[in-house]
């Protein structure tokens, strides 16, 4: 059976902690989590060398996390903020008159903020921030716009401020809550339905196979026995019913015997990968499979009984049973060749060519994801489509091929080298972080 241990609440001291916390110190593996050592010593206002050399009481793994990202313009008590939550038929024009801007004033940020935003339609229900810096009641005066922030997304606000040399614009992350834990496992069943079953994320068991796919197939080589554990993070942001996110950091993972291991690392903030134990990356130019962890109901085959036409004919693909609406993935960076119904049999189809080498096809789609058109470019695991059973098809199911030099090949037995693996400058850091991630696992039981 499964086992979810987190292993992270505050003021657990382990010694994988301390030696992370001091290599964080030493600026060594910034490029893993993004955020530098005077970040982390300024969350509670203690130096590092404390949460290192701590007296009287255990380190604080929850330092090693990210620090929260609050507003530039938090705790100035100079400034007045004002949030409006944008209705239909809003602009910053509009705005800025109900704000008593003047003319000078309000052309000046009307400018500075269409050169990196259309201020033509703001979405409703989007939330604007203003600032003012406040009269001094001793000289009058009247307020002044100092800053205003804009929601781009769920991820993203975008920000201008005016300073000394006029408004600068800015674009920055939201704010979010990691945590970090641990999981172990032996599987009963299924990995993917034990997953489920016993409270993992389908997202996390979904990275979990797409990290190992080149070098087992979940499908058919792991069984009962196998053992896993994962070392992750958990990403979650407060209200508005957004999902937590997670990530893969290690994965240690044992079939049939044979160890796979998986280490995270970033070579520069924000793009990151996989890699083996050697530094060589679990990555490939094409996904394995077009589909989150899913089952494949029928095999590449020259000679197969067709269920509909009851002859035999060959199937030069694979299908991937799932639920109607599952999201089809491309399965390499490339451009779209065709979109729409295709004869043959095939119900809705997007067709990608990758290079001047490789063409896919994902055939008896139940529609397509919005902006897949002809000759739209398209990137690596970029959702091009939705599960579906049009065409001569049974039932909800993918079936995909692929296509080398236009002739078919097995998209199971077909196999590419790895993209890339660490450089000799980046090695050492890389070392670090496998042998702390290592530890880690080393510690977590399997149930």
């Amino acid at each position: 059976m499964f086992a979810l241990a987190p292993k992270f609440a505050k003021g657990e001291g382990r010694a994988f902690c301390l030696g992370l916390l001091y290599l964080l110190w030493l600026g060594t593996v910034t490029p893993l989590f993004g955020a530098s050592a005077l970040e982390l010593s300024s969350q509670d206002g203690s130096s590092l060398e404390d949460v290192v050399k701590p007296v009287g009481g255990p380190a604080r793994l929850d330092l090693l996390l990210p620090p929260r990202e609050h507003s530039p313009f938090q705790g100035l008590e100079s400034l007045k903020r004002v949030t409006h939550r944008v209705r239909s038929g809003d602009t910053l024009t509009k705005l800025f008159a109900g704000f008593g801007l003047a003319p000078r004033e309000k052309q000046s940020w009307l400018r500075s903020v269409q050169r990196h935003y259309s201020t033509k339609g703001l979405r409703a229900g989007k939330e604007i921030h203003f600032y003012f810096i406040k009269p001094d009641s001793s000289r009058g005066g009247t307020e002044r716009l100092k800053a205003l922030e804009i929601e781009l997304d769920e991820d993203w606000i975008l920000t201008w401020e005016q300073g000394s040399r006029g408004i600068v614009f800015s674009k920055r992350e939201r704010p979010y809550d990691i945590e970090l834990r641990t999981t172990g496992g032996v599987v009963e069943g299924s990995l993917f339905e034990d997953g489920l079953r016993l409270g993992l994320s389908a997202s996390l068991v979904s990275q979990l196979a797409d990290i190992f796919s080149w070098d087992i197939d979940f499908d058919k080589e792991v069984q009962k026995g196998d053992t896993f554990k994962l070392l992750y993070e958990e990403r979650s942001r407060k209200g508005r019913g957004i999902k937590n996110s997670f990530r893969v950091l290690a994965a240690e993972l044992i079939s049939a015997g044979q160890k796979y291991f998986a280490i995270y690392f970033e070579k520069e903030k924000g793009k990151g990968s996989y890699y083996d134990l050697h530094g060589r990356s679990l990555a490939r130019a094409f996904l394995r499979f077009p589909l989150e962890f899913s089952s494949i109901s029928s095999h590449f085959s020259h000679s197969r009984f067709h269920p509909i036409l009851k002859v035999d004919r060959p199937h030069y693909g694979v299908d991937f049973v799932a639920k109607k609406g599952t999201p089809v993935r491309a399965v390499g960076d490339g451009r779209v060749l065709h979109v729409g119904w295709k004869k043959g049999g095939y119900g809705r189809l997007v067709e990608v060519q990758h290079d001047s080498v490789y063409t896919s096809r994902y055939a008896h789609l139940a529609g397509f994801a919005r902006g897949i058109t002809k000759g739209v470019a398209v990137k690596k695991g970029q959702i091009i489509g939705y599960v579906g059973s049009s065409g001569m098809s049974t039932g909800a199911h993918l079936h995909f091929e692929l296509y080398k030099d236009q002739q078919y090949v097995d998209p199971l037995e077909f196999e590419i080298p790895p993209e890339d693996r660490i450089e000799p400058a980046l090695q050492r850091l890389f070392e670090n972080a496998k042998r702390l991630f290592l530890a880690e696992l080393a510690a977590t039981p399997h149930s």
